[in-house]
């Protein structure tokens, strides 16, 4: 198959934007359920014109883009890497950058943190008066001691660590000896910080499901650590372009391509630990009480599973396979057994 024109990019990434540019204007709802799907389709669109300048001048509505992007910078912290990638790509035309600068109601410090100054620069090379508003600036310090030489970076919401897996089994009931299993897929393990919000959760669970982090076969050669991670930049395929055997892919569209996966959830309080003022001993004051902590476990698993039965198309997709998802539910008793799939772990703060 040959790969698309120029041109025929162009008419996708106009249609991927005439869905987000009337987004960005939404009430709240309506913005959290579409957004993110609204983003990885129009993320997909600009990378394919990354290399074509030309062409990506020719978009015309480039301040829908502008406030989409940046409205999605401000409400996905956690995405601001895919963020920053779409900024950079059109950072490199004059003409974007001037539609930029032409538009009173954009606001510079709503993209992410990282790439302002270097954003700023790239304005006043098209618009040299151009003077981006002041951030509010910061609230007075409290005096406090200094600070230990070991500080701990704490999750505000939740903290999760992901292991790509061959398979993967809990025992549900040790009188009986009841296991219950996986094949491939991911094991997640999960703890809430005290004062987790729980509309955090379906963001957690969407970037999940969505990242390049499972794979369709056994590693090895294209599927190693080191090849899966030189194409992490690049977005999953549409349902019929199959990953290749071993190559990163998300979840959702493995599952949309007829693929086995599995995920195992397990709380994990442990990930929320901080080390003491003597930087000796561990200390947990930082986790979710218990009970908040069994409540937002199981709106994460309900969420995965919901998100999971949306993206592979609640069974109206030909040939896609069900998300299988078990919970280690909260016990503080876990046997658990895994096979690895290569040393393919990754962690995140949300």
């Amino acid at each position: 198959m040959a790969d698309p024109t120029p041109e025929e990019r162009l008419e996708r990434l106009t249609t991927a934007l005439s869905v987000a540019s009337p987004l960005s204007k939404e009430s709240g709802a309506k913005w959290e359920a579409g957004c993110e799907g609204a983003f990885t389709d129009f993320r997909l669109r600009c990378v394919h014109l990354r290399r074509e300048r030309a062409t990506l001048d020719l978009v015309q509505d480039k301040n829908g883009a502008w406030h989409f992007i940046s409205r999605f910078s401000r409400s996905r912290p956690f995405m601001h890497d895919r963020c920053i990638e779409v900024l950079k790509i059109f950072m490199q035309s004059d003409l974007w950058m001037q539609a930029y600068a032409d538009d009173p109601d954009l606001n510079i410090n709503d993209l992410p943190p990282g790439i302002i100054a270097e954003f700023t620069k790239r304005v006043k090379e098209v618009r040299p008066d151009f003077e981006p508003p002041q951030a509010s600036p910061p609230p007075e310090p409290i005096p406090s001691a200094p600070p230990d030489p070991v500080t701990t970076m704490r999750p505000s919401n939740c903290a999760v660590v992901v292991q790509r897996c061959s398979s993967a089994k809990i025992l549900v009931d040790e009188r009986a000896q009841t296991w219950e299993q996986i094949g491939r897929g991911l094991v997640i393990f999960v703890s809430f910080a005290k004062g987790a919000k729980e509309d955090v959760v379906p963001h957690a669970a969407r970037f999940l499901l969505t990242a390049k982090l499972s794979t369709r076969d056994a590693p090895g050669g294209a599927g190693s650590p080191q090849a899966s991670l030189s194409r992490s930049g690049s977005l999953g395929r549409t349902g019929s372009q199959r990953a290749a055997p071993g190559e990163a892919e998300s979840i959702a569209t493995l599952c949309r391509q007829g693929a086995e996966q599995g995920l195992l959830v397990l709380p994990q309080e442990t990930l929320c630990s901080e080390l003491d003022k003597d930087n000796i001993g561990l200390q947990y004051g930082h986790v979710c009480p218990r009970n908040s902590a069994e409540a937002l476990l199981d709106a994460f698993v309900n969420a995965l599973r919901t998100i999971s039965a949306e993206m592979v198309g609640n069974g109206r997709v030909v040939g896609a396979k069900e998300l299988k998802i078990i919970s280690g539910g909260s016990s503080a008793s876990q046997n658990m057994e895994m096979t690895s799939a290569g040393p393919f772990m990754h962690a995140f703060n949300f």
